[in-house]
């Protein structure tokens, strides 16, 4: 880690309070001339840190730019073993998990970008990715759990993620089977589910798990198609003060961290959650299975996480995977 990267991380956890000079370098074990140069550099970097002979320094609650070190200040001692690598742009967040994967390394990490150039969702759809306006992000892990256990995955990231969203807003977020979050009545997030697979072997060998959420999309660069279904959960005009993406994304790891460990233990607890947030049970529904659409009424979410649809002719199908389309009322 460079002198600079110990500076921040020190700032960020004393942000309520200032630290004179002569603190960071008895800390670090640094010289006060490398202490300012480091602070230079970091205002330089965008980062607002107040300046005081008397008081010396402190990094201001408003500064929200992405970093390891911010992230790492909101986890505390939560993921330590994880590692955490943060871009400013990427094709896709997903593609460098895939490809860690696949390199061998069994450290669970965890990639998070500004902007994904090639951004991707469910079915090889284009993902909106456009810088400073939301949060793209990809977790790889290695699961020694069955194929069952696996599927509930994109459940738990769907559930931490309104537990995450929910913390700041305090308003209700809505589910779609299996991986849509909505808000007023808009999609402001989705989860993409991958897998590095061993085909000799039988077995999955990493999973990934890859998330995209509107944070403050412009409505102006949504096509015009989109503009009626994709959301963000603020205006770019009306983001709450003292709002940071990095405590966001530490509540989010940290929730989906516990889910994790929950379906690891055998528990369904968050499916409950799951259940309670879902926008689509009780509607009529096209379900998307293959190249077959048919018309049904989502009745259920089950404890594996498969809709329970009822068909007209009364028969009963549980979905594991596919794609369903609310119908609008008549």
């Amino acid at each position: 880690m460079s002198t600079k990267q110990d500076v921040l991380r020190l700032l960020y956890s004393t942000v309520d309070k200032p630290l004179s000079g002569q603190d960071i370098a008895e800390q670090l074990n640094l010289s006060r001339t490398a202490v300012w140069k480091a602070i230079q550099q970091l205002k330089k970097d965008g980062y607002e840190i107040t300046s005081s002979t008397k008081v010396g320094y402190q990094l201001s609650r408003q500064t929200d730019l992405l970093t390891l070190e911010g992230i790492r200040s909101h986890l505390g001692e939560a993921l330590q073993d994880w590692d955490i690598q943060v871009f400013e742009t990427t094709t896709s967040t997903n593609d460098l998990a895939k490809t860690y994967g696949a390199s061998g390394s069994r450290v669970p990490t965890f990639f998070i970008a500004e902007e994904q150039t090639a951004g991707r969702g469910r079915l090889g759809r284009t993902f909106l990715s456009p810088p400073k306006s939301g949060l793209y992000m990809s977790i790889c892990i290695f699961p020694e759990g069955d194929l069952d256990s696996i599927s509930l995955i994109t459940c738990a990231t769907a559930v931490a993620a309104t537990r995450a969203v929910e913390s700041f807003i305090h308003e209700k977020i809505g589910i779609k089977w299996v991986n849509d979050l909505y808000y007023h009545d808009k999609k402001i997030a989705g989860i993409l589910t991958e897998a590095v697979t061993n085909i000799e072997a039988q077995k999955v060998d990493a999973l990934i798990v890859g998330m995209g959420i509107n944070l403050h999309i412009d409505d102006a660069i949504i096509p015009e198609d989109l503009k009626p279904i994709i959301g963000s959960l603020f205006s770019p005009q009306e983001i709450p003060d003292g709002f940071s993406r990095n405590e966001f994304v530490a509540r989010f790891l940290k929730e989906w961290n516990h889910c994790y460990e929950d379906i690891n233990a055998g528990k369904r607890d968050f499916m409950e959650e799951y259940k309670d947030h879902s926008i689509i049970v009780g509607k009529k529904v096209n379900v998307i299975s293959g190249m077959k659409t048919y018309p049904a009424t989502a009745k259920s979410v089950d404890n594996n996480g498969h809709l329970i649809v009822q068909t007209d002719d009364g028969a009963i199908h549980s979905l594991s995977y596919g794609e369903v389309s609310i119908r609008p009322e008549n």
